[in-house]
This record gives C-alpha cells, structure tokens and sequence, in this order.
C-alpha cells in the first residue's frame, strides 16, 4: 500500500475585506494608456513601433475592461472572506502579480469570456483565473504547496490545490495513490489497503473543509488546479 502523509493545517489566516477604492477621476483615465504601458515594461521614449504596440495593447485593454475595474474587482475578490487561503503572504503576492502583469490577467480573462461567450459570473471567473496567475507566476510564491478557496455566494465552493514549486502534491498523489490500489483490489479482492487510503482520503478532506469553514451541509467540491477549468464545479 502506498502511504500518503497528511499534514493538518495549524491555522487558516484571512486577510480583511478591502477598503474601497476611490473613483476614477478624468486625469486617471487619460493616464490610462501610459499605466497600461508600464505595466508591460515600456518606460522611457519608445521606439515607434513599440508606441504602436503599446497603444493596441491599451485598445486591447480598454475593451475588456472598458474602466480599468476588473483588477480592482480581483484585489477585492483576493481579501474578500470568499477567497481564502492558508498563507497570507499569497494574498498580498497575487495581487502584487495582478498589478505588475496586468496583460498577462486580462489575457486569462479574455480567455474565459470567450471560452463562456461571456456568460461567466466574476465569482466564476476569479475561481479560474486567479488560481491561473499562482501557476503562471510559481516562482512568486513559497515553495511549498498552497491551498485556497472559493466560496460563492450560495455558501457552495471549491478547495484548490497547487503544487510546491517542484510539482509535489498531496492531493494529487493520495487521489493517483487511491486510483492504483482501486485497481489492485479489483484484482487481489483484497481491499484492506484500499479502505486504509480512503480512510486517510477521509481525514484529508476533512483537515481542508474544516481549514476553510465548511460545514457539515455545505456542498464543495476539491479541484487540483491542473482541473480547474473543468466546468463541473461552476456556479451557473
């Protein structure tokens, strides 16, 4: 049998909701084609193709996010009590990554309103998306494996999990370790080790509802983040 070490978590922090933002003034929309290039890296006096490039970006930026409100609706998603996480240092990372790679966000945005024809709630959308900037950003983040959730707004949701950054994970590997002793029992019809790993399966979801505040009721579902955009779990 496979054995599968599960390390409880000794304690949930969760950052405090967001403080609200301020309008957005006349001035801050005439800058905007100049935040959207430095947030790709263009400083100084660029070459004119780079200026073209630039201003289709803005374009580009301007009609998915006509106000420039998406990413401050991801910041306050991220401190929100519906997004949740075990390492308050994510929190404040992910936003950081959101606010430096603001093209890199709104590429994955678009990708899902194309993917849903637009038809996909924010609470959708930042449940795959923000897990997808994590990934995409690794190297940002700790070292070991983080875990978040999603909660919606009918209490339902989902607990992600993401690899350490060299691709280890608990979650992925008790899953594979139940799925392989599946198969040995349907042969042996010895299921002893079977119902051992389901037992430990057990106890692991339950460390995870409990780390995050579900209850005994509450309908959720565990994602690893290499699923997450898989629709099963998608709130209508």
């Amino acid at each position: 049998m496979t054995s599968i070490s599960v390390v409880q978590p000794a304690a949930l922090l969760i950052l405090q909701q967001a403080n609200a933002q301020p309008a957005e003034t006349d001035e801050d929309k005439e800058k905007k084609a100049d935040l959207v290039q430095v947030a790709n890296g263009i400083t100084g006096e660029p070459a004119e193709e780079t200026l073209k490039a630039a201003f289709a970006i803005s374009v580009a930026f301007m009609e998915l996010d006509a106000k420039g409100e998406l990413a401050v609706e991801a910041a306050e998603f991220i401190d929100s009590d519906q997004f949740m996480v075990t390492d308050l240092a994510v929190k404040q990372t992910l936003k950081q990554v959101i606010s430096e790679k603001g093209w890199e966000f709104m590429q994955l945005v678009k990708q899902q309103q194309e993917a849903h024809d637009g038809a996909i709630s924010r609470e959708n959308l930042f449940a795959i998306v923000l897990p997808q900037m994590i990934v995409k950003n690794r190297e940002r983040f700790t070292e070991d494996e983080i875990e978040l959730s999603v909660k919606f707004e009918d209490k339902s949701g989902i607990i992600v999990f993401i690899p350490d950054s060299g691709g280890n994970s608990t979650y992925s590997d008790l899953m594979k370790a139940v799925a392989e002793e599946e198969i040995n029992a349907a042969k042996t019809g010895d299921e002893t080790a079977l119902r051992e790993l389901n037992m430990e399966l057990g106890s692991y979801a339950t460390a995870w509802s409990d780390a995050f505040g579900f209850k005994p009721g509450d309908v959720f579902m565990f994602v690893d983040v290499k699923d997450i955009l898989y629709a099963a779990w998608m709130k209508p």
